[in-house]
């Protein structure tokens, strides 16, 4: 009788390791990534002086932006006033976030850890 439970306990566990081991996987490692911004603007160092290009830069309303980091380290796009564009860190050779430029206006942003590294995005109707 123990010889059944126990046959009987282990198949109960096998078939549950194979539903486990069989599930779906929501991610697809093979298909297509994210679609990238609309448009993207670069970090460059130019012999210690770093940059944003191109600045200015003009959008149009509703359209993605995203900053990849061309330089040998880290660095940020934020606004200077308000809260329109705020990257967060971008590593050497990432690529932020694409961020949804929603309102018209000049946006002046910055590197919050290089100050003096300023950029332009007018976006346009």
């Amino acid at each position: 009788m123990n010889s059944i439970r126990i046959a009987v306990a282990t198949l109960a566990l096998a078939l549950g390791l194979y539903a486990v081991g069989c599930g779906g996987n929501d991610k697809n490692p093979t298909g297509p990534g994210p679609t990238p911004a609309d448009v993207t603007i670069n970090i460059i160092g130019n012999n210690g002086s770093n940059s944003y290009s191109p600045s200015p830069d003009t959008v149009s309303v509703g359209q993605t932006v995203a900053w990849h980091n061309s330089d040998s380290m880290t660095h940020t796009a934020t606004s200077t006033s308000g809260t329109a564009i705020g990257t967060g860190g971008i590593a050497p050779g990432a690529t932020s976030a694409k961020v949804a430029m929603n309102t018209t206006g000049t946006f002046n942003y910055q590197c919050t850890i290089h100050p003096t590294m300023t950029g332009i995005l007018v976006v346009k109707p």
